[in-house]
């Protein structure tokens, strides 16, 4: 993150527009894959992030510092919505110490804001250094998410917001060309959105597989006993059939007599 630059005004609008399609975006991904909350969590996070960008270009008729400390606000608040989001959309809670690290960050990004006004220039390399640690961790966490298939979107997903993280606290030491640092950040931010959308079809894509599988195990031919009827599984194992059935199955078995065997098994009973 760097301070105001005028030269960067329309450059900060035209970043508002690209992040607004972002979240726009993820609205009709969540429309369509409503089954988890990443995709509303990532919708919520571009349009903060836009109107970061929007506050940051100074077209709104406030002082400059009041309208970067909105933008600032609108910035970290999306990025830990896009974090959120990770999270429950790949099935991870918070631990203790998940929760010990939040309050520090949290306390350490107060902090820095206090100081930006005595010390500008450390406080806004401690600003991209915090920013720099959340999309690393949450990088990390995409990548090291236990799943029995490799899937493209999160390679793509959690390499490009590690690459995020390192090129902006990288960047904060070594001064490039504004316009190319903005860039070439907005590029990698595509990638990331990119990324995790492809985590969304790739989980769709499991698990209509799961699906398929699953009915897969009730069609064919099934190996039953000609007398008790119990059926042998593809280890070798028999299972009364109702068991079967409904291990591999939504049905549940209701017991009842057929007129037939009340006849045959209980005639007292005309």
């Amino acid at each position: 993150m760097t301070f105001v630059f005028n030269t960067l005004q329309e450059n900060f609008l035209g970043y508002t527009g690209i992040f607004a399609c972002l979240g726009i975006g993820f609205l009709f991904l969540k429309r369509i894959y409503n089954s988890d909350t990443g995709p509303g969590y990532w919708a919520v996070s571009f349009f903060l992030n836009s109107f970061g960008f929007l506050f940051w270009s100074e077209v709104m008729p406030l002082q400059k510092g009041v309208q970067y400390l909105i933008g600032e606000i609108c910035h970290m608040s999306g990025f830990w919505l896009l974090a959120i989001g990770v999270y429950g959309f790949i099935g991870k809670k918070l631990k203790p110490w998940n929760i010990v690290a939040i309050s520090v960050w949290i306390l350490v990004w107060f902090l820095s804001i206090l100081l930006f006004g005595s010390h500008a220039n450390i406080a806004t390399f401690v600003l991209k250094a915090l920013r720099s640690v959340l999309f690393i961790f949450v990088g990390f966490v995409i990548r090291n998410e236990k799943s029995n298939k490799e899937t493209v979107g999160r390679n793509i997903a959690g390499i490009s917001l590690i690459t995020w993280g390192v090129y902006i606290i990288i960047f904060s030491i070594y001064k490039i060309n504004p316009h190319l640092y903005y860039g070439f950040l907005v590029g990698v931010t595509i990638l990331a959105a990119f990324g995790m959308a492809a985590m969304v079809m790739d989980k769709i894509q499991i698990r209509a597989e799961e699906r398929k599988k699953h009915i897969e195990q009730l069609e064919g031919i099934l190996p039953i006993c000609s007398y008790c009827k119990k059926i042998r599984d593809e280890k070798n194992e028999w299972h009364l059939m109702e068991a079967y059935i409904e291990d591999r199955s939504k049905a549940e078995f209701s017991h009842g007599i057929c007129p037939d065997c009340l006849d045959k098994y209980r005639p007292d009973k005309d």
